[in-house]
């Protein structure tokens, strides 16, 4: 009984609300809009940690010299000539030796492509196994018994490792025709060193060996030559600097590649010939091999960046939001020597693309990424000291918040994946409207 005298005293009211009003019911407050999608803005390309590569570009157009930027970007570190390896062996096709996802070679077999010169098939300790000239292709596969099988001319050589050669080299005939060697599947091409081949997991192991300070930085694919021509010289000259001290740094050999660094960015994009033929004639090519050899007095002797004496990997990347990053604000550890620094030269070279973005959020995406009903509005509400996003804050039209807090590194992986077109340039966002 109770319950019927509620509802004709409810009833009671809104007769009277319908009086009240003129015969118009009142409607009950209407649900704040959402909005279908979000604008994200943002500046840079990459990571953050280390040189900006168009910072530096900028700052050796503006005058500055190669160690100059090289002190700016890599506080407290030295820059001087020390005594270098002299070879340094690059996988370039075979398995993944980090256990990243999506990278590395699978299958049995390869071919390996000689052009322009002479050839050879080398057992180590029992010599020559084969030999040629002219354009020849060479069908490489792990065998049954985990054997290297390298099948040329009608004929199966088989033996644990196998070495192929080229002439104009200085394995063989340094004198004679110039040759280059390539490998289905990668993205070089191979003028200088040899190749070694063992099996790995069941997968043809190749790696190109090649001088440290001169063959294997020509082939270093990470800065355009170009801007060797444009006031940019000194930026390449820090460039090769930078290559070379992080090769040094992974010098110890990797049993799982039977080498010391991989050939893209898992280490250092290494395009071999292909980088230093670069150009009609090879103009490009050449501006950037007079800007390594700039830096290198001989094999073993050779412009480093240092600190506390040693070798350091250093990060680089292509450019920022107007300032560098702490290490430990992007991945984990804290690199005294890799400081977060102005950078507002990156925002001023020329040709930089990256100086602005903008990424498209969706609202069912916006849902997911925050775990929300539905999402009103997003903003960044913590920054690391570099300006790149530490926490995003979503809000639902009742007020109720989620929020997304991480690294740097990690929150533009989140975001980006999240975005219509599954990336983001770098975690520097400027600003998110509706």
């Amino acid at each position: 009984m109770g319950h019927l005298r509620l509802r004709r005293a409810l009833a009671g009211t809104v007769a009277l609300l319908v009086a009240a009003t003129g015969g118009l019911a009142v409607a009950a407050p209407a649900t704040a809009a959402v909005p279908d999608d979000f604008t994200i803005s943002g500046s840079g390309y990459g990571h953050g940690v280390g040189m900006s590569q168009y910072g530096a570009y900028q700052m050796a157009r503006e005058g500055r010299s190669a160690v100059g930027i090289l002190r700016h970007y890599y506080q407290g570190s030295k820059q001087g000539y020390r005594t270098t390896p002299s070879s340094v062996s690059v996988q370039v096709h075979g398995p993944d030796p980090y256990g990243y996802s999506g990278y590395g070679d699978s299958g049995d077999t390869t071919w390996v492509t000689v052009r322009g010169g002479e050839w050879r098939v080398r057992e180590p300790g029992k010599g020559t196994v084969a030999q040629g000239s002219g354009t020849t292709t060479l069908k490489v596969r792990i065998g049954n018994g985990g054997n290297v099988r390298v099948k040329v001319a009608g004929k199966v050589h088989v033996a644990p490792k196998l070495r192929i050669q080229w002439s104009g080299t200085r394995y063989w005939r340094p004198a004679g025709r110039t040759a280059v060697a390539t490998i289905s599947g990668t993205h070089g091409s191979y003028k200088n060193g040899r190749l070694t081949v063992v099996n790995r997991r069941g997968v043809p192991n190749i790696t190109n060996d090649v001088l440290l300070n001169t063959e294997y930085l020509y082939g270093i694919a990470e800065m355009p030559s170009s801007w060797g021509l444009n006031g940019g010289d000194r930026a390449l000259r820090a460039q090769a600097v930078t290559a070379r001290s992080y090769a040094i740094s992974k010098m110890s050999t990797k049993s799982a590649c039977n080498c010391h660094v991989v050939d893209d960015v898992r280490d250092q994009n290494y395009a071999g010939w292909r980088k230093e033929a670069e150009g009609s004639g090879g103009r490009y090519g050449k501006v950037w091999v007079k800007a390594v050899d700039a830096t290198t007095r001989s094999r073993t002797n050779a412009r480093v960046l240092q600190v506390g004496g040693r070798a350091v990997a250093a990060h680089y990347f292509s450019s920022s939001g107007g300032r560098t990053a702490n290490s430990e604000d992007v991945w984990a550890s804290r690199l005294s020597y890799e400081r977060s620094v102005a950078d507002p030269a990156s925002l001023r070279a020329p040709g930089n693309s990256y100086r602005s973005w903008t990424r498209t959020l969706t609202q069912a995406q916006a849902r997911r990424l925050f775990g929300l009903k539905n999402v009103q509005s997003v903003k960044v509400t913590r920054t690391w000291s570099s300006g790149q996003v530490r926490t995003l804050t979503a809000t639902q039209p009742n007020g109720t918040k989620a929020t997304l807090t991480g690294k740097a590194d990690q929150m533009r992986s989140w975001v980006g994946r999240a975005t219509t077109r599954g990336s983001m340039p770098a975690a520097w966002i400027t600003r998110i409207s509706s």
